[in-house]
């Protein structure tokens, strides 16, 4: 409940450095922008993903998020605008389930935007703040249960974490307010009832994806796997990182 995000603590640059494994001034996404210029020296987890042949999936509810990846990248994309929905949330989860159900995509990104939207319009820790909180606990509900319809809970992790935290009304100052933001993570390689003690920071993110997919990650990356929240396989296999399914350099290809 500890982790980092970057600064500034803005929506956009987080998700880019979340996706990059780079800080702010690393991918050049700097602002909210409609139209970003991030640097071409770094490269995406979903552009690695599919690089390496996986199945990659967007569900978002902010526009600007199409941005962080290049064309091709996505197998499947689904967006809905909830600035005036009040269950948003729930709209935003059942159509990830139904992603999950009908392609048991290998990297599925689900922005929930309920509660940055409560905060920003009647405070963070507000009333409205925790409703907020309370449904998007239910749709990450409505993620599990897709899972197991699909049949794919045995082989699953989730990473469920913030972009950036906040105070007030914004998240705009390097405040630990705002810098600070929850990571938790669930799954069959992932030790049960853990408290991680070591720091967590967001640009971890990727790397500890692409460990857990079993893809190399970009030299780019800067952050690292976070092998203390590691488990042995259940198979008794080597717990050592696996091995990437493809070398070489997806900015290359």
């Amino acid at each position: 409940m500890s982790a980092e995000t970057v600064s500034p603590s803005l929506t956009l640059p987080a998700h880019y450095s979340l996706f990059t494994s780079q800080k702010p001034i690393g991918h050049n996404v700097l602002t909210n922008t409609g139209r970003p210029h991030p640097s071409p020296a770094t490269a995406g987890l979903f552009e690695v993903a599919k690089y390496n042949g996986l199945f990659t999936a967007a569900v978002y509810s902010w526009e600007h998020l199409r941005n962080l990846a290049p064309p091709e990248a996505l197998d499947f994309v689904y967006y809905l605008n909830t600035l005036q929905r009040a269950d948003g949330d729930r709209h935003i989860a059942r159509a990830a389930a139904a992603c999950l159900v009908s392609f048991k995509p290998a990297l599925l990104f689900v922005y929930l935007e309920g509660v940055d939207q409560a905060g920003h319009a009647a405070g963070w820790m507000s009333p409205a703040y925790f409703d907020a909180l309370s449904a998007a606990d239910r749709a990450v509900g409505t993620l599990k249960a897709a899972l197991d319809e699909a049949g794919m809970t045995g082989a699953t992790h989730i990473i469920l974490q913030s972009d950036h935290g906040g105070s007030g009304t914004h998240h705009q100052e390097a405040t630990p307010e705002n810098l600070t933001i929850p990571w938790i993570a669930w799954g069959p390689d992932v030790r049960p009832g853990h408290r991680i003690a070591a720091p967590v920071s967001i640009l971890d993110t990727a790397p500890t994806i692409a460990h857990l997919l079993g893809i190399q990650p970009h030299y780019s990356w800067i952050g690292q796997p976070l092998s203390e929240i590691m488990s042995p396989r259940r198979d008794g296999a080597s717990d050592e990182p696996p091995r990437p399914r493809v070398t070489g350099d997806p900015l290359a290809a």
